[in-house]
C-alpha cells in the first residue's frame, strides 16, 4: 500500500527532488506530487507480470527510434517527480543528463493499478500526468483485466478513448502502430 508522508520534511517546506538523495535505497518507489512524498513498496508478482508482458508486447511492435522503458522518472519541477511503471519516449530522450525525462519527452505513460491503492493510478496520476501534458496515459487494471486508454483532450485533462477487454484486439497509430489484446497482458 502506498503512503503519503505528510508533514513535509524540514521546517514545513514541501518535499523536493533533492530531498530524495537523503532517502534510503530500500526498494521502495519515491515520488513527489505537489510537494508531498508518495512512498510505494515493491510491487507483487502479478503487477510485475503485467508490466513485463505489456512491455514485451510494445517492444515487439515499436519502430526504431522509440524506447519502451520501465521505472525511469518524469521530472516536471522540483516538487513534482513521477515514476510511471512503463514509458515510451524517443530514443533521443535517453541522451539527457537530468533526474528524469521532461514531460514533453513522453509519448506515453503506463501504470498498472495497485490493488492496495488504486486511487494513485486512477485519480492522482491521471491528474498529474494530464497537467504535465503527457499526451497519452494507459491504465492497466488487473481487477477487471482491462486496458484503459486516455488521451489528452485539452491542457490538463484526459478523456477516455477506449476501455479494452480480454479477447478484444485494439489497434492504434499512437504512440506508434500497434495491436494489443489485454488477454496477452494478464
Amino acid at each position: 500500500m502506498a503512503r503519503s508522508l505528510v508533514p513535509t520534511p524540514f521546517g514545513g517546506r514541501p518535499w523536493n527532488v533533492t530531498d530524495l538523495d537523503d532517502l534510503p535505497d530500500d526498494g521502495f518507489r519515491y515520488e513527489i506530487f505537489d510537494g508531498s512524498l508518495l512512498v510505494t513498496p515493491p510491487p507483487a508478482i502479478p503487477h510485475g507480470r503485467a508490466t513485463y508482458r505489456l512491455r514485451r508486447l510494445l517492444e515487439r511492435q515499436a519502430p526504431d527510434g522509440v524506447v519502451i522503458g520501465e521505472s525511469l522518472a518524469v521530472y516536471v519541477n522540483d516538487t513534482n517527480f513521477y515514476v510511471p511503471d512503463l514509458h515510451v519516449v524517443p530514443v533521443a530522450a535517453l541522451e539527457g543528463e537530468g533526474r528524469g525525462f521532461a514531460p514533453s519527452d513522453l509519448l506515453l505513460a503506463v501504470e498498472v493499478v495497485s490493488p492496495s491503492n488504486p486511487g494513485n493510478d486512477l485519480v492522482l496520476k491521471r491528474h498529474a500526468y494530464a497537467v504535465a501534458g503527457i499526451p497519452e496515459y494507459w491504465i492497466v487494471d488487473q481487477r477487471d483485466r482491462t486496458l484503459r486508454v486516455l488521451r489528452l483532450e485539452k491542457p490538463g485533462a484526459y478523456a477516455d478513448d477506449i476501455v479494452v477487454k480480454p479477447g478484444e484486439t485494439w489497434r492504434s497509430d499512437r504512440p506508434f502502430p500497434l495491436a494489443i489484446d489485454p488477454a496477452d497482458v494478464f
